[in-house]
């Protein structure tokens, strides 16, 4: 056989194994990349270090699912949520964390921040809850933040047990931003620890984008696979990461003369529950859990966010730990 028809030959039980590989997968259900197309305004942009970050307008969203009520947010030049007319130059407070804490899905005077400032009119609340942020984004925004307001007297960081895996960029969260890369956001920052166990934080990164994605299954699952077993060390340090994330959120308030308070806003497991609380009154860190189950009229129809209910609720538990434990007064 000459070296032509080997070529060819090769060439074709090549693509006939591809052939037949690609019928399996989409026989087993594997389909080929398929962004989620969302029906809705953009109220992200992209920011070098943040990786996105609201910007400035008002903006009308319907959700997704078409099964909840539009909403209204309003949205100021350096990304922070509208909480209120309060127009004083003293006595801050920040708010940091992601959609739970921004209030996706409800209109601004509904929101927990804007709750707040009703309760504390002598402060100034700034809700700088970004959606899709985790302790990364968050903390990287209090550093940026904490330094232009005049008087901080207080940070609260709302957590939710999903940080963890965006602390770390794993393969499933990368996934889930590009599938709502309509959004606007596509890339984030993610933390790891360095050979003697520091925090160093890594620039924004992606998820992997190969070409023919949207028309191969095959190409799909190797993109997935590949971004698995990059991230396979960083799953191990999700933990311990989120955790120094916290011990730099609490020394950045302190060393700027404000209080800290790590906000739990949704942790269902005991485990993870136990394991925090240790880890936070060791390190003498405030914090109150107002975990409450999202269902029923807690949560969004259709959606997993919290409902105007369920602000009210976060509203309630944060005032009254803050009244208790004599933080600041009203």
């Amino acid at each position: 056989m000459s070296l032509s028809k080997k070529i060819i030959t090769i060439t074709a039980s090549i693509i006939i194994s591809l052939l037949f590989l690609e019928t399996l997968l989409r026989i087993s259900g594997y389909k080929p990349w398929k962004n989620i197309i969302l029906n809705e305004q953009q109220v992200f942009k992209f920011d070098s270090m943040l990786g996105w970050k609201a910007k400035k307008g008002s903006f009308v969203i319907t959700p997704a699912n078409q099964i909840g009520e539009k909403f209204s947010m309003n949205f100021e030049e350096d990304g922070q949520r509208v909480s209120g007319s309060i127009n004083i130059e003293k006595n801050d407070i920040l708010f940091i964390g992601g959609s739970f804490t921004q209030g996706w899905g409800v209109n601004d005077e509904d929101t927990f921040s804007s709750k707040i400032q009703e309760k504390y009119k002598k402060y100034k609340v700034h809700n700088f809850g970004q959606g899709g942020y985790g302790g990364v984004q968050s903390l990287l925004l209090l550093k940026e933040q904490i330094l232009k307001v005049k008087d901080p007297k207080l940070v609260i960081y709302g957590f939710i047990a999903h940080h963890e895996y965006r602390n770390v960029a794993r393969a499933r969260w990368l996934r889930t931003l590009a599938k709502y890369s309509k959004r606007g956001h596509i890339k984030t920052p993610y933390a790891y620890l360095g050979e003697k166990n520091e925090l160093l934080i890594h620039p924004p990164i992606g998820y992997l984008n190969l070409p023919l994605r949207e028309v191969s299954s095959l190409i799909t699952i190797i993109e997935k696979v590949y971004m698995k077993l990059i991230t396979k060390k960083r799953k191990k340090q999700q933990k311990t990461v989120t955790k120094e994330i916290i011990l730099k959120m609490k020394n950045i308030s302190n060393k700027n003369n404000a209080n800290f308070i790590l906000l739990v806003l949704d942790m269902s497991n005991e485990d993870l529950k136990n394991n925090y609380n240790n880890f936070l009154i060791e390190n003498k860190i405030k914090f109150v859990n107002c975990s409450v189950p999202l269902k029923g009229e807690m949560i969004l129809p259709g959606d997993y966010h919290p409902s105007k209910n369920g602000h009210e609720h976060y509203s309630e538990c944060l005032s009254k730990y803050i009244k208790e434990k004599k933080i600041i007064s009203n």
